[in-house]
């Protein structure tokens, strides 16, 4: 296995019973052979494994099909009726999000068109015209592929910041408490923002999960303590707040919380301790006859351990999936209506007021 990361291979031979890397570099997902090749391992850019994977990557059947349907969604969108605005947003929001798995950015003409379709049904307080979970999913998928320093993002931003609740966290459950699950979503979505890494009423809602980690949550959008064990969702609405203790890592991670704070460490240490044999992580822990091996629950275990372990302090907002020119600009187009609003108003006509 040619690599130029020895301090990463290293780490994950001699701190864990199985290494993962090994595993993933031989797994069934390309868009995860191609990550970790790229980003962990750090093979040059023509290396013939990564050049072969990425050629995998894009031909993919799951990601072929996705991108036909987008392309019809983004075809009948003036079809579908007011009823069914929700509807159209969130299935727009989800298939975009997937996408992002498959390497699919903000460069590929149906990406920024579907993108640009989002951000024309912004309401003008700055939230979508959808519930608070669905507005923290769609804000989340459009920061994910690095829309994040234009004026209707940090609107939809400031909106959510409004939303917060007097404990600290968002949203409802019929328990004395915010939906921790849609907090932690919330954090995670902040964090694509180098401006709100210090913020007082983030910081403040970092501290609402860690003080309800393993609660019950009765009521809010995932419920029970076997969430805390199920780490494994998918890419629509519901399924995004699954995760479990890995999502709270993850969110922790990328906001800078040290592994020294006692209760990240203790999770850090259960989540360890729960590798598989085979070198992966499961699915979900509390069930020992259901465990299934995950390929992408374990890279996202690789990358939460990368960042505690590897490089602290150093991860969060400022990793990014695209170039940044040294003028500040990236090197991504975008609609005009995002980088020039002055001179490129968004078009009204499409704006739930």
């Amino acid at each position: 296995m040619f690599h130029k990361n020895p301090k990463l291979v290293n780490w994950f031979n001699k701190n864990l019973p199985y290494d993962p890397i090994k595993v993933l570099y031989h797994g069934y997902h390309a868009p995860i052979r191609y990550n970790l090749y790229k980003n962990f391992l750090l093979f040059e850019h023509d290396d013939p494994a990564l050049l072969e994977t990425e050629q995998d990557v894009k031909t993919a059947q799951r990601r072929v099909n996705l991108l036909l349907t987008l392309e019809r969604i983004l075809k009948n969108l003036d079809k579908f009726e007011k009823e069914r605005e929700e509807e159209m947003l969130l299935k727009l929001a989800s298939i975009v999000k997937e996408l992002g798995f498959y390497n699919c950015n903000r460069k590929m003409t149906s990406i920024q068109r579907a993108l640009a379709e989002l951000i024309k049904y912004q309401n003008e307080n700055g939230s979508f015209p959808v519930s608070l979970a669905g507005n923290v999913f769609i804000i989340e998928t459009i920061l994910e592929y690095g829309v994040v320093n234009n004026p209707y993002m940090e609107k939809a931003l400031l909106w959510l910041l409004r939303q917060q609740n007097a404990d600290k966290g968002w949203g409802t459950t019929t328990a004395d408490y915010s939906d921790v699950w849609i907090t932690t979503k919330v954090l995670h979505a902040y964090s694509f923002s180098m401006k709100y890494m210090n913020n007082t009423k983030i910081r403040k809602g970092i501290e609402f999960v860690l003080s309800h980690l393993y609660v019950e949550n009765p009521g809010g959008i995932v419920e029970g303590k076997t969430a805390w064990e199920t780490f494994r969702g998918d890419f629509m609405l519901e399924g995004s707040y699954v995760g479990g203790v890995l999502s709270v890592l993850e969110m922790c991670a990328r906001l800078n919380v040290s592994y020294e704070d006692p209760r990240v460490n203790v999770m850090l240490d259960w989540l360890k301790s729960k590798q598989l044999q085979t070198g992966h992580w499961p699915t979900q822990t509390y069930d020992i006859f259901n465990k299934r091996s995950d390929e992408r629950v374990t890279m996202r275990v690789v990358s939460v351990l990368k960042l505690f372990y590897i490089m602290p302090r150093q991860g969060s907002a400022t990793i990014k999936s695209f170039r940044i020119k040294q003028d500040g600009r990236t090197n991504a187009k975008k609609p005009g209506f995002i980088t020039n609003p002055e001179n490129h108003p968004k078009p009204m006509e499409e704006v739930d007021e």
